[in-house]
């Protein structure tokens, strides 16, 4: 989903529709989400900081991106859109959308200290957003815990449990699509390393198949390496050499004379294959894959760059 199709479609929920809002929760070593029975008050301010939250940074940013998961990169000012494999939990957010007998929080059994993430539905029959909003510990309070509220000229203590819920989340979905919000947090949790790195398993066979590496198994070593396996990824799923079918002899004899590669990437006897026998070796081939190294045809100057939309060629001339 592109940038601009993400933005018409969240402009429904702006238009003056009449939606609503329903706030679930996860708790620990639960499947199904428990539904909380919110009094109607509370409702339309509780949905007011949601969509105010997503107008001011999704909406109102200019200068936001949306890139594929797999693409991700070190830019700033990015959402993604989720196109790896789903990990078990956040399987929740298409429970609510799909199963219309959630369970209701149950005070009796359910406890405010096992709540670890809520969702937020926001819409109607038509459309709906939900938001996984990940509960730190110190949002939720249990009577162990002193509290005073202002009443009236005193202070008064609150026995009971509550939780604080604040405006921000770490993923929204969009009828199907995914989008994650906050990519450290999606990093910590979820199971999401393992994700990264059987991905970057894949792209290491199709790095084999190509048979440019002298000595694979220095890229293998790396793939436990979260970091570097967040790089291996985008080769598999978009890598603009792979999809062109660039000849193995073309890829060697750019690297061999474009000014960031060259002298720093070593080649074997017959200079068929790259022998990658340092770090700065291994990052510099999956730039090359992934098409970092650009030449402005207007200056001849040469440029590393993480962007690269496409731009369609216009033959029509401007007059």
């Amino acid at each position: 989903m592109t940038k601009e199709e993400l933005l018409v479609g969240l402009e429904y929920f702006y238009n003056g529709a009449p939606i609503g809002i329903t706030v679930y929760a996860i708790l620990k070593d639960q499947e199904i989400p428990k539904k909380l029975d919110i009094e109607d008050v509370a409702l339309p301010n509780l949905q007011e900081i949601f969509l105010q939250n997503i107008n001011e940074n999704i909406i109102s940013k200019e200068e936001l991106d949306v890139l594929k998961l797999s693409d991700s990169d070190e830019r700033k000012n990015v959402i993604y859109e989720y196109d790896l494999e789903v990990p078990e939990e956040l399987k929740a957010l298409n429970q609510i959308i799909e199963n219309e007998d959630i369970p209701a929080f149950n005070f009796k059994s359910d406890n405010f200290s096992d709540v670890k993430a809520l969702l937020i539905e926001i819409g109607d029959n038509e459309n709906q957003i939900v938001l996984y909003k990940k509960m730190a510990t110190v949002n939720v309070f249990g009577r162990a815990s002193y509290f005073l509220k202002k009443a009236k000229e005193r202070f008064e203590q609150i026995n009971d449990e509550f939780i604080r819920i604040s405006s921000g989340f770490q993923l929204m979905k969009y009828n199907d699509t995914l989008f994650v919000i906050d990519l450290s947090t999606i990093e910590k949790f979820f199971g999401f390393h393992d994700v990264i790195i059987k991905e970057a398993e894949a792209s290491m066979e199709v790095i084999e198949q190509l048979g440019i590496l002298e000595n694979p198994e220095a890229l293998k070593e790396l793939v436990s390496d979260i970091s570097f396996a967040r790089k291996l990824t985008k080769v598999a799923t978009s890598s603009p050499v792979l999809r062109k079918h660039i000849p193995n002899a073309d890829i060697i004899a750019f690297a061999s004379s474009y000014p960031a590669l060259k002298n720093k990437m070593r080649l074997n006897a017959d200079r068929s294959k790259f022998n990658l026998d340092t770090r700065v070796s291994k990052d510099l081939f999956i730039k090359l894959l992934n098409d970092d190294f650009l030449t402005s045809q207007l200056t001849k100057l040469y440029y590393e760059s993480l962007a690269k939309d496409g731009v369609e060629e216009n033959e029509t001339p401007v007059e």
